[in-house]
C-alpha cells in the first residue's frame, strides 16, 4: 500500500480550474522529483482522475509515459518502455479532469441558499487523511513533504483563497480570471487546500504583522467579528508560547457551509463548520462561545504541531491530535480566563476511558495501512486520550519543563517528519539542551533552579528520568491502569492492573500483564499539599508520615487512571463528602463520581456504595460533579427505557429530580453568571423539564407560547433558547413553527438548537421526517446526520426508529461519509449503546456481520458497539434486584 521511497517530490506547480456550472474540474501539475536510484516507474496516489496527457519533461525533448492504474491502491505507475529514470532529478506533467466530488472530502461542492431563495454553490478542499489524491495526482502521504505554487482559474463572480497570499490575478482570453499564489513552505500534501466561492471577508493584523481573515457566506459576515479577534489573540500567542514565528504572511478562517469534520487545519486557510467560526452576540450561548474558542485554538496550534512538525505516519496521528487537544486548553486558559476551559478537560479524560476500557481498544500509536484505518485513528484514544497523557506528563514534568521540551522539540525538527521517540528525546534531554534554544539563557537559570529547589521536579533530582520509559507505557499499548490502594496504618499498598470493563477479573486478558509507570498524585484528609509517587511495577509501598482518615489519589484529574480505595477506603471518602464535600476541589469529586460507577462494571464495588456516595449531590453546585453524576445516573433508565420496565424506570427517574430538586429551583431563566454557571444552567432547565418537572414545565411552555406569538421576534435568554425551543416541539404546531423558524434562521447556533429540539419530540412521525429530509440535504444540512441519528437514537420514542434508518441507509451513509470515519463509527456505537438485551444483541451482531469488508464489516468502532451491548447486558443481569432495593430504601426514608 504504501509508496516506495525512492522517489521523492521536491516541488508541484498545480493548476486547477473547477467549473461550477457542470461541477467538473480539470488541472495540470507539473511535479518535479528527485530519484534516489535508477528506476522503472514512477508510483504515486491518483482516484477517480482521469489522467488525458503524462509526460516527462526534459531538457532537450518530452517524452510520453504510459500509465498503469491499481485502483485498489488508489495509485498509478508512470513509465516508457524500455527507459529508466535515473538517479536524479525529473519533471513529470500530468493532465487531468474529474467530477467535484459530492462527499465531504477531496475537492468538492458545497452548497447554501441566500436569504432571497437563491442556491449558490461553491467548491471547496478536505483532504486528509487521503483525500489530496482525489484532487491531483500526488505522493499523498505525510513524509513526502514539498511545496506547492497553485495557480486557480475562475469566472469573475467567484473568488479563490488557497494557503498562501495571491501574489496576481491575470485576464485569460475567454473571460475568466487566473489568480496565482505565492509558494508554499515544504508541507505535506494533505495540508493543501483551495476555496473558489464567493465570499466576504474581513481581517486584522495580529501583533506580529500576519494578516488574519474570517471568510463567510456574505449574508453571514457579521457573525465573523469573535472569530477573528480570537484568532489573532490566539495565534500571537502561539508565536510567543513556541518561541518560533508563525512562517506564513497570512491566515484565513473560512466557514464553510457543507463540512463534515469539525474543522481542518490547512496551513494557512484553515476551514469550519459555519457553527465552529460564527458567533452571533444575541443567539450564541455561552457553550457556543466556548466551542468556536477551543475549535479556533486547536486549528492555529496544529500550524506548529502538525503543519511545521508533522508525523512520519499516520499511526503517530496522536503527536498532532492530542497535542492540538491539549494546547486548546493550555492556549484559551491563558488568552479567555473568563471561559474557566479547565473545568471541562477531566471530561474528555472520562470518555477516552470509556473507549479505552473495551477490549477492542487500540495503543495510541498503532500500525495502519489502508485509508480505512487510517480514518479510524481519528477516534477519542487519538485525541482526547493523547491530550490526557501530554497533561499528565505536563504535571509530572513542571509545566516549565514540558514547555521547553515542547520548544526543542519543534525547532529540531522544524518542516521534518517525527516518531513517538523525538519527542520523548526532547521533554527528557531539556537540561542538556545543545545550544539550540534561542532561549537559552532563560533555560540556564530554570535548569540550575529545578536542581536546587523544586519539589515537584525532584524527578531530576534521581537523574533518571527516562521519559520515553515511562511514556512508552502510555503509548505502546492500549488501556489504562486501575489503581488499588489500601491504607494500613501509615503504610500504602499499591496494586496496578489493566482496567478492562466487563472482566471481573482482568487476568483472563491477553493483556493482563501490561504495566504502567504511573506518576501517583494524592493529598489526604491532614494536608491538601500534593505528594507524588512514581509507581513502576505491579505492587509498591508508599510511606505517610502520620496515621490519616482518609486519602485522594489522582488529583484533580491529572493523570489517566482509575482508583479503588480497598478496606474501608471508600467509606472514609463517602463520609467526608457528606460531612463537608468542599473539602475536595470540583475536579476531584467529579473524579471520585467517575472511579466509583466504573468499579461497579467490575464488580470491586457494590452499587448500593456508588449510589450512597451520589447522594451528597443534593448539596453540590458546582459544573463538572453535577454533570458527572448525571452522566453516571441517567444511563440507568435509559438502559430501562429499552426494555419495558416502566415501573422502576420512573422511580429512578423520580429520584434524580428529587436529588437535584434545590439546584433546579435556584436556576433563573437568564443569561446572567459565569459561562459554567450558564452551562449548567441550560444543562439542569433541560433535564427537569425533559423529566416534566412542573414548575420547569409551566415557565418553558409560558415563554414558548410568548415566543410563538411574537412571530420569534421576542428575544430569548440565549442559554435557556433550548429548553423553550424543547418544550414547544412537543405539539405538532410548535415542531411546525419551530422548523419555519430553522428554515430562515442565518444563525448557525440557533440552527443548531432548533434542530436538536426538534429530534427531542416525543412525535414518532416527525422524528421519521427529519431523518429522511436529512438524507435529502435540501432543509437540513447532510453534515448533520449522524449527530441527528444518535440524538434521534436516545430519544425514548426514536430509538427503534434510527436503528431501521441506519440498518436500511448504510450502504448510502458509507459510501457519503466514508468508510472508518468518524461520522460512521459515531452513528454505529451511539445508535446501539444503550441496548441491553440478548435479543438486540443478536439483531445488531446478524445485521453488521452481514455486510461485506468494503461496507464496513472489519471495523474498530462495530466491536466496540457489540462490546458495549455486551456490557450492558451483564451489567443489568446482576444490578436491576440491587437498584430496585436501594430505591424503595430511599423512597422508605423519605
Amino acid at each position: 500500500m504504501r509508496l516506495p521511497e525512492t522517489v521523492k517530490p521536491q516541488h508541484y506547480e498545480l493548476l486547477i480550474h473547477p467549473n461550477l456550472t457542470s461541477l467538473t474540474f480539470t488541472g495540470v501539475v507539473q511535479i518535479l522529483v528527485e530519484v534516489e536510484q535508477d528506476t522503472r516507474a514512477i508510483i504515486l496516489h491518483s482516484k477517480n482522475l482521469q489522467i488525458s496527457k503524462a509526460q516527462l519533461l526534459e531538457s532537450r525533448h518530452h517524452r510520453d509515459l504510459q500509465i498503469s492504474e491499481f485502483e485498489a491502491n488508489e495509485q498509478i505507475a508512470l513509465f516508457a518502455d524500455g527507459f529508466t529514470f535515473e538517479k536524479g532529478n525529473h519533471l513529470v506533467h500530468l493532465e487531468f479532469y474529474a467530477n467535484l466530488s459530492d462527499s465531504f472530502h477531496g475537492f468538492y461542492k458545497g452548497k447554501y441558499t441566500t436569504n432571497s431563495g437563491e442556491d449558490r454553490i461553491l467548491a471547496s478542499t478536505q483532504f486528509e487523511a487521503t483525500h489530496a489524491r482525489a484532487a491531483f495526482p500526488c505522493f499523498d502521504e505525510p513524509a513526502f513533504k514539498a511545496n506547492f505554487t497553485i495557480r486557480v482559474r475562475r469566472e469573475s463572480r467567484h473568488i479563490s483563497i488557497s494557503n498562501m497570499p495571491k501574489l496576481r490575478t491575470v485576464e485569460l482570453a475567454d473571460g475568466l480570471l487566473e489568480d496565482q499564489f505565492d509558494t508554499t513552505v515544504k508541507m505535506s500534501t494533505y495540508l493543501v487546500a483551495f476555496i473558489i466561492c464567493d465570499f466576504h471577508s474581513i481581517s486584522k493584523k495580529s501583533q506580529h504583522g500576519v494578516e488574519i481573515s474570517v471568510y463567510t457566506v456574505p449574508e453571514k459576515i457579521s457573525q465573523a467579528e469573535y472569530a477573528l479577534n480570537t484568532a489573532v489573540t490566539l495565534l500571537d500567542f502561539y508565536e510567543d508560547y513556541f518561541d518560533i514565528p508563525y512562517p506564513l504572511p497570512k491566515h484565513d478562517l473560512a466557514a464553510i457551509p457543507d463540512f463534515q469534520s469539525g474543522a481542518m487545519e490547512n496551513w494557512g486557510l484553515s476551514t469550519y463548520r459555519e457553527s465552529g467560526l460564527l458567533f452571533d452576540p444575541e443567539k450564541s450561548s455561552s457553550s457556543d462561545k466556548l466551542g468556536i474558542t477551543k475549535v479556533i485554538a486547536h486549528e492555529l496550534a496544529h500550524q506548529w504541531f502538525g503543519n511545521l512538525v508533522t508525523m512520519q505516519w499516520w499511526n503517530d496521528l496522536w503527536l498532532n491530535e492530542g497535542f492540538a487537544k491539549f494546547m486548546e486548553y493550555v492556549s484559551v486558559n491563558i488568552t479567555h480566563p473568563e471561559l474557566q476551559v479547565d473545568d471541562y478537560f477531566l471530561e474528555k479524560c472520562f470518555t477516552a476511558m470509556s473507549v479505552d476500557s473495551l477490549i477492542s481498544s487500540h495503543p495510541i500509536s498503532t500500525p495502519v495501512e489502508n485509508p480505512a484505518e487510517i480514518s479510524e485513528m481519528f477516534d477519542d484514544v487519538s485525541y482526547r486520550k493523547g491530550a490526557c497523557i501530554l497533561n499528565m506528563l505536563r504535571d509530572f514534568l513542571t509545566p516549565e519543563a514540558f514547555k521547553y521540551g515542547i520548544i526543542d522539540y519543534l525547532k529540531r525538527h522544524s518542516y521534518q517528519n517525527t516518531v513517538n521517540a523525538h519527542l520523548w528525546e526532547s521533554l527528557t534531554n531539556i537540561c542538556t539542551s545543545d545550544g539550540l534554544d534561542s532561549g537559552r539563557l532563560k533555560l540556564d537559570g530554570f535548569c540550575s533552579k529545578i536542581r536546587a529547589e523544586s519539589p515537584a521536579s525532584k524527578w531530576f533530582m534521581e537523574d533518571s528520568v527516562d521519559v520515553r520509559a515511562i511514556m512508552d507505557t502510555w503509548t505502546l499499548q492500549e488501556g489504562f491502569p486501575l489503581v488499588t490502594v489500601e491504607v494500613k496504618g501509615q503504610e500504602v499498598i499499591l496494586k496496578q492492573e489493566r482496567y478492562l470493563k466487563g472482566e471481573k477479573s482482568s487476568k483472563t486478558s491477553s493483556t493482563s500483564s501490561f504495566l504502567w509507570q504511573v506518576p501517583l498524585t494524592y493529598i489526604t484528609s491532614h494536608s491538601s499539599a500534593v505528594q507524588r509517587f512514581l509507581l513502576k511495577s505491579e505492587k509498591d509501598v508508599l510511606y505517610l508520615s502520620e496515621k490519616v482518615e482518609w486519602i485522594k489519589f489522582n488529583v484533580d484529574l491529572r493523570g489517566y487512571y482509575i482508583v479503588h480505595y480497598e478496606s474501608g477506603g471508600w467509606d472514609a471518602l463517602i463520609g467526608q463528602l457528606q460531612q463537608n464535600h468542599t473539602v475536595f476541589s470540583s475536579n476531584d469529586r467529579a473524579s471520585l463520581i467517575h472511579d466509583i460507577f466504573q468499579l461497579v462494571s467490575l464488580e470491586k464495588v457494590p452499587l448500593d456504595k456508588a449510589l450512597n456516595l451520589s447522594l451528597y449531590l443534593s448539596k453540590e453546585s458546582e459544573i463538572m460533579p453535577v454533570t458527572q453524576g448525571f452522566n453516571e445516573l441517567v444511563p440507568l433508565y435509559k438502559l430501562m427505557e429499552k426494555r419495558n420496565m416502566e415501573e422502576l424506570e420512573n422511580q429512578m427517574k423520580g429520584h434524580l429530580v428529587k436529588l437535584f430538586k434545590t439546584l433546579i429551583d435556584r436556576q433563573r431563566w437568564s443569561d446572567d453568571g459565569s459561562v459554567s454557571e450558564r452551562m449548567l444552567r441550560n444543562y439542569l432547565l433541560l433535564f427537569a423539564c425533559v423529566r416534566r418537572y412542573p414548575s420547569c414545565v409551566s415557565t418553558a411552555a409560558e415563554r414558548f407560547q410568548k415566543w410563538k406569538e411574537s412571530d420569534g421576534k421576542l428575544r430569548l435568554p440565549a442559554d435557556v433558547s433550548l429548553v423553550v425551543y424543547t418544550e414547544g416541539a412537543r405539539t405538532d404546531e410548535g415542531w411546525d413553527f419551530l422548523l419555519e423558524k430553522y428554515k430562515r434562521s442565518a444563525s448557525p447556533s440557533e440552527k443548531w438548537m432548533i434542530k436538536a429540539a426538534l429530534a427531542y419530540t416525543p412525535l414518532t412521525h416527525k422524528l421519521q421526517w427529519l431523518l429522511e429530509r436529512s438524507m435529502e440535504g435540501e432543509i437540513m444540512k447532510t453534515q448533520d446526520l449522524p449527530s441527528l441519528v444518535v440524538t434521534v437514537s436516545k430519544n425514548p420514542k426514536g430509538f427503534k426508529l434510527a436503528w431501521e434508518f441506519m440498518k436500511t441507509n448504510w450502504g448510502t451513509l458509507v459510501k457519503k461519509f466514508d468508510l472508518g470515519s468518524s461520522a460512521i463509527s459515531r452513528m454505529a456505537v451511539g445508535v446501539t449503546d444503550q441496548y441491553s438485551t440478548r435479543e438486540m444483541l443478536d439483531e445488531v451482531q446478524t445485521f453488521f456481520s452481514s455486510l461485506a469488508q468494503d461496507q464496513g464489516s472489519g471495523l474498530r468502532s462495530i466491536q466496540q458497539a457489540l462490546e458495549k451491548i455486551q456490557q450492558n447486558i451483564l451489567w443489568m443481569d446482576s444490578n436491576v434486584p440491587l437498584l430496585k432495593a436501594w430505591l424503595d430504601m430511599q423512597s422508605v426514608q423519605d
